[in-house]
């Protein structure tokens, strides 16, 4: 009797201890297994507190094939599409090339793309479940905008259709070949986009993309980093005016003593544009003009009188208003003449400045900019 009692506590006593082993096991590989189904999970969107002078830098596959992978084994091995630069999973040894696949339990990991979820069976009676991202559309549904302005904070206007934004895609193959997505800048100088009609219905997905700016003469280059849920603003100021509406027709004609020139001008707009004065935003610093007509007329005080400071770099020459008709019908005819290399010549025989080979630049009260170099005769 007394043995039957000894063996019997021995056998809870076993029972107990296996059960506790049992659970202290069941508690490592459940460890294990969140481990490592957190380091798919980076693998496949990357690892958001790797960072670089403040900014994220991992995206993992999805920032470079902007897709999710069809498989997990599409992060070990390439399809051969150029924007894969994996592998993005680190394996045990050169010789493992499955310990990804399987979790602590050694049973395989469920993938579903359609939901991004991975599944674990667990120790059989629970299972794990992780997920990419909260939804999907994290992924992809972006935003980016911001102002698009030139140099005098000046937005487009009426040709902002001339103009455009373009972010570049990291792999065209996620978005039908498509490589870039584009879109107008607003007449009042702002641009958007995003997968919502105002901003053209582009997916804007997470990663480091190249968003590229231009004009009809000028291109403005950023890179941009897109993480889930994110509404990233990217300004662009540009160096050229956007209120070009007058054109030069032709080259300047040099005087022939080479001490100005003649320049003629129309609009190209189907609108009138109306001008009352021009700066001199760009001449050289030793040229000093004492003389101007426009259509025959003079500037406001000009010829200049003997002992009056001639107009140069910086200057502006003021003139009664002149509206131009639109769609080139009128040309505007602008004499310079009379650059003297001194404000003040000091006596009426001084020699005057040669601005042939020299650059100009003239900026309109109405915003135009005219750049040119004066030709030789």
């Amino acid at each position: 009797m007394e043995l039957l009692v000894v063996l019997l506590i021995i056998g809870i006593l076993s029972t107990v201890a296996l059960r506790t082993i049992d659970a202290t096991r069941d508690r490592s590989l459940f460890d294990q297994t969140t481990k490592e189904m957190n380091q798919l999970v980076q693998a496949i969107v990357g690892n958001p507190d790797l960072t670089y002078d403040g900014r994220r830098v991992d995206f993992g596959y999805f920032g470079d094939m902007e897709a999710l992978p069809g498989g997990l084994r599409d992060l070990v091995y390439s399809s051969g599409n150029p924007a894969w630069r994996g592998p993005y999973i680190k394996l045990m040894s050169t010789d493992d090339t499955i310990s990804y696949l399987y979790d602590g339990w050694g049973g395989k990991y469920d993938y579903i793309p359609a939901s991004g979820w991975i599944i674990s069976g667990g120790n059989g009676k629970y299972s794990m479940t992780v997920k990419v991202a909260d939804s999907l559309s994290q992924l992809t549904n972006n935003i980016i905008s911001g102002s698009f302005l030139d140099h005098d904070n000046n937005p487009p206007g009426a040709v902002n259709n001339a103009y455009m934004v373009r972010l570049f895609y990291n792999n065209p193959a996620a978005h039908g070949g498509t490589q870039y997505a584009t879109v107008n800048p607003t007449g009042g100088g702002s641009y958007e986009i995003s997968s919502t009609p105002a901003g053209g219905l582009h997916e804007v997905p997470i990663g480091i993309h190249r968003l590229v700016a231009y004009t009809p003469t000028e291109s403005l280059v950023r890179f941009v980093t897109v993480v889930p849920r994110s509404h990233t603003i990217v300004d662009f100021k540009f160096t050229v005016s956007f209120w070009n509406k007058l054109r030069m027709v032709g080259e300047a004609v040099p005087m022939p003593d080479r001490s100005g020139f003649r320049i003629t001008i129309l609009n190209d707009q189907p609108d009138d544009v109306t001008i009352s004065w021009l700066h001199f935003y760009q001449t050289p610093d030793f040229a000093y003009m004492r003389n101007f007509l426009i259509d025959g007329n003079p500037g406001t005080d000009f010829p200049l009188g003997a002992t009056d400071s001639g107009v140069g770099n910086g200057d502006t020459v003021k003139f009664a208003p002149l509206t131009i008709a639109p769609g080139g019908s009128q040309l505007v005819d602008i004499l310079m003449q009379y650059f003297y290399p001194v404000p003040v010549p000091v006596l009426p025989g001084d020699t005057t400045a040669n601005v042939c080979g020299k650059d100009f630049q003239l900026r309109f009260s109405e915003g135009s900019e005219i750049k040119f170099t004066v030709p030789y005769p």
